[in-house]
């Protein structure tokens, strides 16, 4: 017995396969960097990559190359999936706060509102003895009756209104309140459920008005995303094709093998009988 093959390091099978697994991704480093979009995570990539290497095991630099060409195409159809999903999210989003900016009421925005009319009575306010732009915002927008007027000259005098004030004030509430609404948020998922019924209308009612400009771009995207599943589907079989080759050549090889020791072992035998 060969005592130094006992000094060697016994590894169990999941080690093996997690050792092959981690060799197989590096092999395929030779295929380039993957091409990946702004924002998408490498990281993502090589565990998708990992875990196909994982599933389909391969044995020789063919299989490498069909793994990297599965794992590109299945990168691709989860990108055009999650792109789909961004379109229909951005503009049922933005359906969502153009029918808040239409139903929200005044004591809903006011504070936005202040906010806004400072920030444009700021650079405008000659008269610095008497009030400052916040405290006129804020007696304004708290309907304090006194100051109406010197509002209205400032503004009057920078070319501004009070009307394309309060819209970015409601447009910015409206804003948020969708994004809140995105975030499950309790009190905005409340408040915009009120509105919505009291206008008689649905969340669906507004992502359908939103989509029916992008159907074209929907369709677009669904035929790309089949396109690429086809492709993905069709390297898989080839995959699977190539596996069953190489069985049944083993299998022809085998069966050689044993006709040749068959043939050996007849051979002795008839010389013995013959003697």
């Amino acid at each position: 017995m060969n005592k130094r093959a006992d000094l060697q390091p016994k590894t169990s099978s999941k080690t093996r396969a997690k050792t092959s697994s981690v060799a197989t991704v590096q092999r395929l480093v030779l295929f380039g960097s993957p091409q990946l979009l702004q924002g998408e995570d490498p990281g993502a990539y090589d565990e998708l990559l990992r875990r196909v290497c994982a599933a389909i095991k391969p044995v020789d630099i063919i299989d490498e190359i069909f793994i990297a060409d599965v794992v590109s195409l299945e990168w691709e159809v989860l990108r055009w999936r999650r792109l789909k999903a961004s379109l229909m999210q951005t503009h049922g989003l933005q359906a969502l706060i153009e029918f808040l900016t239409n139903q929200l009421d005044y004591d809903q925005y006011w504070k936005f509102f202040e906010v806004e009319l400072t920030e444009s009575l700021q650079d405008n306010l000659e008269d610095q003895s008497g009030d400052d732009a916040q405290t006129l915002a804020r007696k304004y927008a708290r309907n304090e009756p006194a100051i109406d007027a010197k509002v209205q000259e400032i503004l009057a005098r920078a070319n501004l209104s009070i009307g394309a004030i309060l819209y970015r004030a409601k447009a910015g509430k409206a804003k948020e309140l969708a994004q809140d609404y995105v975030l499950r948020k309790p009190s905005a998922i409340k408040l915009i459920g009120e509105l919505l019924a009291s206008a008689n209308s649905s969340i669906d009612a507004l992502m359908v008005k939103a989509l029916a400009e992008q159907l074209d771009n929907i369709e677009r995207i669904d035929r790309l995303i089949t396109i690429a599943e086809s492709r993905r589907n069709t390297m898989l079989r080839e995959i699977d094709r190539r596996r069953a080759a190489l069985g049944q050549a083993l299998r022809r090889q085998v069966e050689e093998v044993e006709g040749e020791f068959e043939v050996i072992e007849k051979a002795p035998l008839e010389a013995k009988s013959a003697a």
